[in-house]
């Protein structure tokens, strides 16, 4: 069982072993915090750590805009700040990352109606977090530790005498 804080801290340190940029890791940890704490599956974060990082390709037009392709971990936080910036509708290209955009949304508070692939705004109610200990498949904790490994420091006595780790001395 994990917290809510605790799977969102390792899904950032697995988005940003993965490449994700800095930003675009915090928008995908709480996109888990909220997927967790409304009890969905957790399953897609870890496909979209495993997606390639091609460009965005994203179409503007007056209020709308419409996605030819790009990674999800890219693609949610754009049509979320678009929507925060007046956007009323959004089309995706790709079906695959329907839930995940829809739950970056849904995790800033943004109500949306689906219509196919296109999304606008709605009056409709978001579900709220709701605090607890969650389940996480360990299949998807493992890769994203593997993820998160990444970014560690290799052990070394230079790496040690830097400050890693507990370091050569203890001064507890």
């Amino acid at each position: 069982m994990w917290s809510l804080n605790e799977v969102a801290g390792l899904v950032q340190k697995a988005a940003r072993g993965a490449g994700v940029p800095l930003g675009h890791a915090e928008d995908l940890a709480r996109t888990a915090f909220y997927l967790a704490g409304i009890g969905s599956d957790l399953h897609p974060i870890t496909l979209a750590l495993q997606e390639p990082m091609p460009p965005v390709d994203i179409r503007w037009d007056n209020r709308t805009m419409t996605v030819i392709s790009g990674p999800v971990v890219l693609v949610g936080p754009i049509v979320r700040d678009a929507f925060a910036m007046g956007y009323d509708t959004a089309t995706l290209a790709d079906m695959a990352h329907a839930p995940m955009v829809a739950a970056y949304l849904a995790a800033d508070g943004v109500a949306q109606a689906w219509a196919g692939l296109t999304i606008s705004r709605s009056e409709t109610e978001i579900l709220p977090v709701k605090y607890k200990h969650v389940s996480v498949p360990d299949s998807d904790w493992a890769i994203w530790n593997a993820l998160a490994a990444r970014t560690y420091v290799p052990e070394s006595d230079a790496s040690r005498l830097a400050g890693a780790g507990a370091g050569l001395t203890d001064n507890d």
